[in-house]
């Protein structure tokens, strides 16, 4: 049963809108008579009212179906189902018309996606930046568009196509002028047209935004789920939210599977069986890693160190030995001579012994260019003394070669299969074994089935010593790693 209370004066002031059939106006209090609010009645409640209110007093209060305060009641007409826009009001406290229900939000019925989005409608209220009067399909309109571009912006590239169904509405519908004052360009230099989209950041008033839609989190009630974890399982309650950046926000609450006093998240695995496992964790920062209590354990620069001891005379490769030797120098060298920082030097050497071909931009870069130089015959090498078995499973995964050639009988091109991709070859090669060191690692833990594998590293919220887990991966893979903990 409808089990919220409804304080009208925070509404109206001084009157209320009821009727039959018809809307009339009349002072509060003033009819005996029984009156039925009809199907606009949500609306005529929500329409001035501050969205901030969450009408907690007793003005009137509901029993047997019929909301009553002095002489003056009313029976709201009820209906089955409500959608989840609507049950997240409910939950705030806000009057819904013709509902008779349970006005607990279960998250196993609900996405997030709704959830937020509809906090997002009320947070811009609740900051002024829609007005009191706006009607409210077009205020959760507007969170539902500010809600995606947001995500759009913080979880990916930042680059946003003119074709964005949410970048559309705001440039061609806002008539409130809400997209400069929640996104600004952050990088127009590179904007080329039919090639590179605009980058955008949120501005400080869309963060504020989305920290109020998480304060408001708090004051939705939810159905516990009484939901029995597993062991890969993990919780977390909104207060921790606040200290987590928004796009881990995003992805954690996108494995959001029931509430049991916190929200309990179940990391979706994609798990290739061959070579890596890619969940929530894979693209989770590391400080959030550390606020959810786990401890990384990873193989210091994985491809390499396992590379140098698959080929016969590693000397042959002085680039990536040094690399190994000591990565955070070699890091160093290369971003001085590039002129980029840490974090794309990171990224270019975690891609560059599976590029394809040479990039043109690495003729300027004379370290970068000699190691690609070091890695096609490193890579030869590995796929021509493979196991039968790794290789076999490798080809099987490795994206196909094609050639061009012209067809003289259909008088058009055709692409004709030539075998395999020597990089994708290779990169399915090198991670199985990567894999096998991956799942040594993690018996060395007390609960093995608790450890999140990601890419060249196990997190656990268990202690050990590195040294151990070194020695294990020795004894049972022949492989010398080093492990780092963070």
């Amino acid at each position: 049963m409808y089990n919220n209370h409804i304080n009208i004066l925070n509404v109206y002031p001084s009157r209320v809108h009821i009727g039959l059939g018809s809307a009339c106006t009349h002072e509060v209090g003033t009819y005996s008579n029984k009156y039925m609010i009809y199907a606009k009645g949500y609306h005529q409640f929500i329409k001035d009212s501050p969205f901030n209110y969450r009408f907690k007093d007793k003005f009137f209060t509901l029993k047997d179906g019929i909301f009553k305060h002095d002489k003056l009641s009313f029976k709201l007409p009820t209906r089955k189902s409500i959608s989840p826009i609507e049950r997240v009001i409910l939950s705030l406290g806000f009057p819904l018309n013709s509902i008779d229900g349970n006005s607990n939000i279960d998250i196993q019925q609900t996405s997030f996606k709704d959830i937020l989005s509809t906090l997002t409608s009320l947070s811009l209220k609740d900051l002024g930046l829609v007005p009191k009067n706006m009607n409210l399909d077009k205020r959760l309109k507007y969170g539902n568009v500010v809600y995606n571009l947001y995500v759009h912006v913080s979880s990916g590239s930042a680059r946003v196509k003119s074709t964005n169904p949410y970048l559309r509405f705001l440039n061609e519908q806002d008539t409130l002028q809400l997209k400069s004052k929640l996104f600004n360009l952050s990088d127009t230099k590179s904007y080329q047209v039919s090639l590179y989209s605009m980058k955008y950041q949120p501005t400080d008033t869309m963060k504020k935004v989305f920290d109020n839609s998480i304060e408001l989190l708090k004051s939705i009630d939810f159905v516990n789920n009484n939901i029995k974890l597993k062991d890969l399982d993990f919780s977390i309650n909104v207060d921790e939210l606040h200290d987590i950046r928004t796009r881990d926000v995003i992805l954690i609450l996108n494995d959001c599977i029931g509430f049991n006093d916190t929200f309990i998240i179940r990391p979706k695995l994609l798990d290739t069986q061959n070579s890596r496992v890619y969940s929530v964790f894979t693209s989770m920062s590391s400080e959030t890693r550390k606020l959810l209590g786990y401890i990384n354990y990873d193989i210091g620069s994985a491809l390499q160190t396992i590379c140098l001891q698959l080929v016969e005379n590693p000397e042959l490769y002085p680039l990536h030995q040094e690399l190994v030797s000591d990565k955070n120098t070699f890091r160093e060298k290369v971003a001085n001579e590039t002129g980029n920082n840490i974090a794309w030097v990171k990224q270019e050497l975690s891609k560059i012994d599976n590029l394809d071909k040479e990039p043109k931009r690495y003729s300027n870069y004379p370290t970068l260019q000699a190691y690609l130089k070091e890695s096609f015959p490193m890579r030869k090498e590995i796929i021509a003394d493979a196991e039968p078995e790794i290789l076999e499973i490798a080809e099987c995964y490795a994206k196909p070669k094609w050639e061009k050639k012209w067809d003289t009988t259909k008088k058009d091109y055709e692409f004709i299969n030539i075998g395999v991709k020597e990089a994708s070859l290779f990169f399915f090669i090198w991670t199985q074994w990567e894999r096998q060191i991956r799942h040594v690692m993690m018996e060395c833990f007390s609960s093995p089935q608790a450890c999140h594998q990601v890419h060249d590293a196990v997190y656990s919220k268990e202690n050990i010593n590195s040294s151990i887990i070194e020695k294990k991966v020795l004894d049972e893979t022949g492989f010398k790693v080093k492990i780092s903990k963070d």
